[in-house]
């Protein structure tokens, strides 16, 4: 078996991150949410809509095991964590670490003076977050029948 290889995300990867995202989010996450805010999410991870926020500011980097796409994160404006996937065949691997902190190295790369990194954890992520040093800002909210914890996490004082 190959290492694990972390890198950005390249033209043509849309179609198998779509996969991935929608079989993790599949057996996860989305028995915790409504039909609308199923399709909601589907949409927001449609393969064109990958590949269109990448061309704004976008962060997207990819776990690569033997050429296979078996983790993702992808950050918006620099501070926005909004997906972050790993197959589970690869839960409790530390991938989803790796991933976060390569991307943190890109975001401080591109505005050293970031402080805070936010996201929106779905009730499934939160431990996941928390581990990652994330604390929760507010109560459990939902919008267009998403689910989610507002959390931060302070990159530096």
């Amino acid at each position: 078996m190959e290492k694990l290889i972390i890198k950005k995300f390249q033209k043509g990867q849309e179609e198998s991150i779509f996969k991935l995202i929608k079989k993790v989010y599949d057996e996860f996450v989305a028995k915790d949410y409504s039909e609308e805010g199923n399709q909601f999410f589907y949409d927001w991870i449609n393969p064109d809509k990958i590949l269109e926020r990448q061309k704004s500011q976008v962060n997207l980097l990819v776990a690569l095991q033997d050429s296979q796409i078996i983790g993702m994160i992808e950050i918006r404006e620099n501070i926005n964590i909004s997906l972050l996937f790993v197959d589970q065949e690869f839960h409790g691997q530390g991938i989803a670490k790796r991933l976060f902190k390569e991307a943190l190295q890109m975001v401080i790369q591109r505005d050293s003076t970031i402080k805070k990194l936010y996201v929106h954890a779905s009730p499934y992520s939160i431990p996941i977050y928390e581990k990652l040093g994330f604390v929760e800002t507010d109560t459990l909210q939902e919008n267009n029948g998403i689910k989610y914890l507002p959390m931060e996490m302070r990159v530096r004082n």
